[in-house]
Formats: C-alpha cells, structure tokens, sequence
C-alpha cells in the first residue's frame, strides 16, 4: 500500500469530464493498482478513484492512471508532503459475526423472503466495487443485491446504490 499525502490537482477524462482542484489530498495506490484520491472527510468514499486493471505512470510531478476503458486520471503534484509505502501482507478477509452474519445465512437459505420466487446467485460476489453480501435473481430474471446492516443508515444506501448500478451496467450473473 502506498500513501501519498499531496498538495494536488486531480482530472479525470472518460465516461464523463471532472475537476477536483488544487488541495492537499491523500492519494492511496493498493497492491492491485487501484487509486484513490481521498479528502479529509466523506467517511471511506473517494472522490476519485480507478479500480484494477489499470496502467499508472509516476513522474515526479504528475502521475497518470489509465485503463482499457480509455478512461484517465491526471494527477499534478504541486507539493507532496509525505510518501510512504507499506507492505500490508495477506490480508485474511472480513469476518462477520453476530446478528449480520446469522441474518445473512437465513436470508441465504430462503432468497424467497426477499421476493418470491427468487434464487440464491451466490454469497459475498465480487464486483470491482465491492462485495455484494447475496446476490439473488428475481422470477423474472432481474440482479437484486442485498446488503445486510445491523443499522440502516445513508452509507448502506449509497453502497447499495453503487452495487446496482454495477450489477445492471455490467450485466452481472
């Protein structure tokens, strides 16, 4: 894991065109590739980020991210205040426990409860943003991703927001 704290400019070109301008940001470069630009707040959502595969050229003062897609992220280095890299390991996954985990199993056996007539896909399906606690296709064929929070509160929304806009984009299983 490589941190970068920066005084920067970020510009992002692709689906559509984004600006962050210049601020002192941390940038977050994983073992897999992906990059993060993240603020001082917004909790763990970036503003800007590009998920593996990706390309990612550093230069002294500006780094470029790029993908198959033909999506870029432009990032110009006005000041950087700190650069450290740190091998994080293997990393064992997340272990839940308690009321999510045993909810998760029930709802698991009997996908029906959600809709009727729906079928487990799978358990913790990998998407490029993030696992999906079940996935579950509807008597009619449609994706429905179901997250199980012990508190329903904006961040499970937004993430659950995101995995379907994936899922129907993408045309996930």
């Amino acid at each position: 894991m490589r941190l970068v704290i920066a005084r920067c400019t970020v510009e992002y070109s692709g689906r559509l065109s984004a600006r962050l301008p210049e601020a002192v940001r941390l940038i977050m470069v994983k073992a897999d590739g992906c990059v993060a630009i993240h603020s001082d707040g917004g909790a763990y959502k970036p503003l800007n980020w590009m998920n593996a595969p990706n390309t990612l050229v550093c230069e002294p003062d500006a780094w470029r991210v790029t993908n198959r897609a033909g999506e870029r992220i432009d990032i110009a280095l006005a000041q950087v205040l700190s650069d450290v890299t740190v091998p994080l390991g293997h990393d064992p996954g997340l272990v839940k426990d308690g009321v999510e985990a045993h909810l998760q199993e029930l709802v698991a056996e009997h996908p029906e409860t959600v809709w009727p007539g729906a079928v487990l896909v799978r358990r913790e399906h990998p998407t490029a943003v993030g696992p999906v606690d079940l996935l579950v296709r509807g008597p009619d064929g449609a994706a429905v991703a179901v997250e199980i929070k012990r508190r329903g509160e904006i961040d499970g929304v937004e993430q659950l927001s995101r995995y379907l806009e994936f899922l129907n984009r993408d045309g996930e299983p």
